[in-house]
């Protein structure tokens, strides 16, 4: 009897023998650059050769495009890969890597998640450029040892461009990506579009929408009334990314980031917001920050971040002095010094609100011209009703092929017939833009008026008593008649004790005019105010409007 008959309980015999011929392959850059120059069709070529020469047979390709290696599970298309070969049923028999520094440069959680593939899950890694595989034991140390080598040349690598980027981070610039509401160029952006050879950051379309929301966070609205009304300007925005926006001083063009090592610079770019506003919303937010008792929508300081000081444009700050028991105003950024908030025995002069209170009184309109009133500002709504009447509905067909347009763009990308992502994006952008422009525009006309005269009636009422409204024991109200009669807020010269006005809604500028030409009211004819933007249904003279 012969021996060959034995030889299956031979030591390493091995009854099983590996007939999986799938591989996968994975390519990855760095950098738009390396995208650009045709490295990844490189890659992934030589791995298809490689695949070829050794009888493999390709059956799925992750990558493709450029990530960071600084995290591995960071990468979006590396953790797809990762996560198929974790769940797939039939696992392939090997990664292919042009080069292993492509598979990671973490070093050690590279070297671990390494392990789990070979070890764990059965599957190899090979690369593709020298033929180094985890299939040996040798093969192993080399693969591990060129992540630890990967890991080294990023440590040697940011040993020589740290100081350059934080140099970069001192003259003001910066790195990343910025933040909603702002449009990047540089060098290094994706998008063909916003390349340039210098970095600048600019506010967009979007920014401009995101500018309203401070003024409003000022005024103190909640962030969910907020949010509403971005969503009803087209801005969609979650309540973690708007309590991030407030707390992010890149918004008032201050660089706070980690590599200036606790340091603060001034940045390059567009404010959205300035800093004495910013430093404002911090005390909203987290309370007071100056050494008084600071409430935002105390009664006693109704102008609390609605008035500027005349000498530096900053808003001035509302606070109470326990010991007096009284309430001031303050400008924070200069030398500006402080007013009284209420007129006292002991007061150097008048306070602020009873000024305030006094400047409305100047807008108030006698009854003797009430018919005049009435007729000027008939003649001004149904002119701007008119007018916002026709352009919303030439918006309106505008709005109907723009939409239509972005629904076949979307239409024609799931179907294939566009594979170029990038170039979806920017369509798709471009048409979202326009249909947001559009409709602020539409939410910014004028709204037609169900009642007009009883709408009148009521602004005639509001307008002859505007200051004794003002007057009145809630807070809201106080508000909204200051946003309403001086919607782009108030100067106050501290020293002189004086307003200074610039611009005030377009009614209370008809009842100027009317007071002003009285004399020979009878005669005079109604004015055309186009230009009287301000005079909307919501934000006008309506009792709802402010509380009356």
């Amino acid at each position: 009897m012969g021996l060959e008959q034995f030889k299956s309980f031979a030591k390493g015999y091995d009854k099983k023998i590996d007939s999986n011929k799938d591989v996968w392959i994975y390519t990855r850059v760095s950098s738009k650059d390396q995208e650009s120059n045709k490295s990844l069709q490189t890659q992934f070529e030589s791995s298809t050769r490689f695949a070829k020469d050794k009888n493999y047979l390709v059956t799925f390709r992750f990558g493709g495009t450029y990530e960071s290696a600084s995290g591995d599970f960071t990468r979006k298309e590396f953790k797809r890969l990762i996560d198929e070969v974790r769940r797939a049923k039939l696992k392939p028999h090997a990664i292919l890597i042009n080069t292993i520094s492509r598979f990671s440069r973490t070093g050690g959680e590279g070297v671990g998640l390494a392990s789990e593939l070979v070890n764990d899950l059965g599957v190899h890694l090979i690369e593709v450029s020298t033929g180094k595989s985890t299939e040996t034991e040798d093969g192993k140390i080399e693969i591990y040892r060129g992540l630890l080598q990967a890991r080294q040349e990023n440590i040697d690598r940011l040993r020589v461009t740290l100081p350059g980027m934080k140099r970069f981070l001192e003259n003001g610039y910066w790195l990343g990506k910025a933040p909603k509401g702002y449009d990047q160029f540089g060098t290094k952006v994706k998008r063909a579009k916003f390349h340039s050879d210098k970095q600048k950051i600019v506010m967009n379309s979007e920014g401009k929408l995101l500018k309203m929301a401070w003024e409003w966070k000022l005024k103190g609205d909640k962030d969910y009334i907020i949010i509403q009304k971005l969503c009803d300007l087209g801005v969609e925005i979650t309540k973690q990314i708007i309590s991030a926006m407030w707390r992010n001083p890149f918004y008032c063009g201050i660089s706070a980031h980690k590599m200036l090592d606790g340091e603060v610079v001034e940045g390059k770019w567009e404010k959205m917001v300035s800093e004495q506003d910013f430093l404002m919303v911090q005390e909203i937010l987290n309370g007071n920050r100056f050494g008084y008792k600071h409430e935002k929508s105390n009664l006693n300081r109704p102008l609390n971040g609605f008035i500027s000081c005349n000498a530096c444009g900053n808003k001035l700050t509302g606070y109470k002095v326990e010991k007096k028991g009284l309430h001031y105003y303050k400008c924070q950024s200069c030398k500006g010094g402080s007013i009284n908030a209420n007129t006292t025995i002991r007061s150097n002069g008048q306070g602020a609100n009873n000024l305030f209170q006094d400047l409305l009184s100047k807008f108030e309109l006698s009854s003797g011209l009430h018919n005049a009133f009435k007729e000027q500002l008939k003649m001004t709504y149904e002119t701007l009703n008119n007018e916002g009447e026709n352009e919303n509905e030439i918006i309106g067909l505008e709005l109907v092929k723009l939409e239509d347009g972005l629904k076949k763009l979307k239409r024609r990308f799931a179907l294939g017939d566009i594979d170029d992502k990038e170039t979806f994006n920017e369509l798709k952008d471009e048409f979202e833009n326009k249909i947001r422009d559009l409709n602020t525009r539409k939410a910014n006309n004028v709204s037609k008026i169900s009642n007009l005269d009883s709408y009148i009636e009521t602004s005639c009422d509001v307008v002859s008593n505007i200051s004794k409204y003002w007057g009145s024991d809630d807070i809201e109200t106080k508000k909204r008649i200051q946003e309403l009669v001086f919607p782009d807020g108030l100067s106050l010269d501290i020293k002189n004790r004086v307003y200074l006005t610039e611009k005030t809604n377009v009614i209370f500028e008809i009842t100027r005019d009317i007071a002003k030409d009285s004399k020979d009211i009878e005669s005079k004819k109604p004015t055309d105010y186009i230009d009287g933007s301000s005079l909307v249904a919501g934000t006008g003279l309506e009792p709802v409007t402010f509380g009356l």
